[in-house]
Formats: structure tokens, sequence, C-alpha cells
């Protein structure tokens, strides 16, 4: 695993030459592959999420490739709900390290394999080595270039489109759904989640040019029936009431995506149960999205790291204060230093207190907390800053209700100080 780290994120250019190169020196383990490729800006993990189980739970061997991880490397590499073990994870990185290294010195003009496109690898060749009978493949970053799309998947699935990493993937919701947009095949299926007007409009012009059969939540008459602390509820046609455990009306959303896709699957030959959806959706568990901790005193861990990432926290804690009578939160938080304060503002009028700090590691340097705190008090709100992570929690528990949140990197280190004290 010292593999891992050592190579750049991003290469010089993307591009899927690179990735193709790699899985052909490893015999090409991708084209075996039955999967579903899922893109999207926000909802990709929960509905990655939801689809794993409910199809381990109709009896297949599942595997599930997600980034990133929160706590451990292997979380990226799942069957059946269960990471790899660091001994297969080993081997598996081994081989595609040497084949990567193979690849960079037989033809050095394609530039140096990043991590991601390693890690994709891998994880080919970890379900092709299991024998898995079908993948959930997540992007990394956009889909057109994303080292997975050398794939040829039975379904594809786009989640909610947004704007985010715009230095890569362009500045317009139009240029964001054409990267995204890029995991279409021909005449495979697509499942799109709730769109705005500019991205659907943009997904279906591809669709319709490769021949890949639309499908739309927002084409379906669904009814969301809301969602409290112990999860959410949707009718959906063809398959009635269904219960998830994942928090937030975001998660109704992402719940009948998923509904939708497997409503496709069962299209395309493949025996999904009523049971296999019903306790799916309902015993999923999504770690780090709005992720309940403890309900007295209230502690909630999210994610959220982009603009619509934090506005739907904001709307959930507003919820939550309406439902449950929570006053205002506590917030730990600590984000990305390539990150705007701007931020921080949806939370600024439910917050009683800030206490900012950051994680212990991240690909990219985290923001100070000074600066944070200094923000967020020209605000007219209390904050406090801590360089110690530790301390940090020890400081935010003491006012409840707590929320920790603005980086995935921040509540996987987090959740190690959490675990023994509750």
């Amino acid at each position: 695993m010292k593999v891992i780290g050592q190579r750049e994120r991003f290469g010089s250019h993307l591009g899927l030459e690179r990735i193709q190169l790699v899985c052909d020196a490893l015999g090409n383990p991708e084209k075996g592959l039955k999967c579903i490729h899922i893109a999207g800006t926000s909802g990709k993990g929960s509905v990655s999420a939801l689809l794993t189980e409910v199809l381990s739970r109709s009896g297949m061997n599942v595997g599930t490739f997600t980034s990133p991880h929160l706590e451990q490397y292997n979380e990226r590499f799942k069957i059946n709900g269960t990471s790899i073990d660091s001994g297969t994870l080993d081997a598996v990185i081994a081989s595609a390290d040497r084949a990567c290294k193979e690849v960079e010195a037989q033809f050095p003009e394609v530039g140096a394999v990043t991590e991601f496109e390693l890690a994709a690898a891998a994880g080919f060749l970890y379900f092709h080595q299991s024998q898995v009978d079908i993948v959930v493949l997540e992007t990394g970053l956009g889909g057109r270039l994303d080292a997975t799309n050398v794939v040829s998947p039975i379904l594809t699935v786009i989640t909610t489109i947004s704007y985010d990493h715009q230095d890569r993937l362009g500045s317009t919701l139009e240029e964001i759904s054409f990267e995204k947009g890029g995991i279409i095949k021909a005449g495979v299926p697509i499942i799109s989640g709730v769109q705005a007007p500019e991205a659907q409009a943009t997904l279906k012009r591809i669709a319709a040019e490769k021949g890949a059969p639309w499908r739309s939540t927002n084409d379906v008459s669904w009814t969301r029936h809301g969602w409290n602390l112990n999860g959410g509820s949707l009718t959906f046609p063809g398959i009635g009431l269904v219960h998830t455990g994942l928090l937030g009306a975001h998660q109704l959303d992402n719940a009948a995506t998923a509904l939708l896709a497997i409503t496709e699957l069962r299209d395309l030959g493949y025996a999904i149960s009523e049971e296999a959806i019903s306790r799916g959706f309902k015993e999923v568990v999504w770690p780090g999205r709005l992720e309940l901790i403890s309900r007295k005193p209230l502690i909630l861990l999210d994610g959220a790291h982009n603009p619509e990432g934090i506005a739907a926290l904001a709307e959930s804690l507003q919820h939550i204060q309406r439902e449950e009578g929570e006053g205002t939160f506590t917030f730990l938080f600590g984000m990305m230093n390539n990150k705007s304060f701007s931020l921080l503002d949806p939370l600024i009028p439910l917050a009683r207190r800030f206490v900012f700090s950051q994680a212990e590691s991240g690909r990219l340097p985290a923001m100070e907390p000074s600066r944070m705190a200094d923000y967020v008090r020209g605000h007219g709100v209390e904050a406090v800053a801590f360089e110690d992570l530790a301390e940090a929690v020890q400081e935010a528990k003491g006012t409840p209700p707590l929320c920790i949140c603005g980086s995935l990197y921040l509540i996987g280190s987090v959740k190690r100080f959490l675990r023994p004290s509750l």
C-alpha cells in the first residue's frame, strides 16, 4: 500500500489513453465486467450504496467501486458491502502498479499514470478475479475522460449535476453536463436523476445522438412522503411504498433515481425481489452523509463540500430544527484551501457557534482554521479555531446539537475520535 499516494491525482492531460494501456497490460479485466456506471455531482455514493444493498440481497455478488474513502483506502473496493481485505488490496495494487510502470516505460509520451487510474485498474482486476456478477462503478471526476470510462456498461446512471471541479469540467452547467454525459454509451439505457433544465437538455441531446434509451425521474410520477431522523419514504410506480434509512430530502431524490435504475435492471432481465428492495433501502448505510451518530445529544456528520451539498445540509438541519425542536447548532467545520469562504454562508443563520479545525490528511492543503474563524466572526457569530483536531472535537461536543461538516477528509478523521467515546 506504500504505492498509494505516490502518484499525482491528475495527469498532465486528462484522457483514457493511459488507463486503456494499463488495462491492456493487465489482460483487460474490465472487459468481462457487467457494470452500472454512475456519474453526477451529488448523490453518486448514495445511489451506489442503495443499488449495492438491493442487488446483493437479490442473491448477486456485487462489486462496488467508490471514492473517496473516509477512514481506510480499502473502503473504495467492496463486494456485497464488505471492504477488500488488506492483503488482497496490496496484491491487486501491486499488480496494477507493475502494469502502470510497464506502460510508463513503453509509452513515455502519454505521461505518468495517476493515482486514480491505478486505483481503477486495481478495482477492475479485483472484481474480475472475484468473478462478481455485477459492478456498481462510480466515476471519480467528470465522466467523459474519467478512468472508469473504459468499461462497456449494461446501464448508466447520472445523478444530480451542479457546479463542482469547474477548473476541470467547465464553467457552465452545459459544459459540466457534457463531461458527465460522456459515460452515456450507444444503445445503453441512461437513468437520470433530478436535473436543472440546462443539464437535462444536454444529457437528453447526448442520449439521442447515441441512441441510448432515456429514463428520468423527472418523467415518473413518484411521490415523496417526507423524512425524519428515522429515515424517509416515497411511493414509486410499479414498486409501491419504500422506506429508506438515508436522511434528508435530497436522499428521496437519490432513492427515486436508484428505484428507476432497479426498474430498468428488471427490464434487462435481472431478478430483483420486492423484499430485497424493501430491506435494502431500509437498512442501507452510507457513512458520512447526514449520518446520525447520536440522538441525545444530537450529533450529525455530513461530508458536504460544495455549494449544492452545503445548501442541502442547511435545508436538512432546518427541517430537523422544525421537526425535532432542536435549537441552533454548533458546527465543527473544516475545508480544503481551494474552497471559498462563501461555502459557510448557508450555515451561519443556523449557528450557535463554530469550532474550526482541519483534517489530518488530504491531497490538498486544509484551510487555516483561524482564517475561517475570522470570516464567521465578521458575520457576528462566535467562533474558535484549533489546529489540533482532537481538541476541536472535545470543544465542539460541549455545546450540542453538533453538526460536523465541510470535508469528507475531516469526517473521516473525526470518526476516529468519536468512536471510542460514544
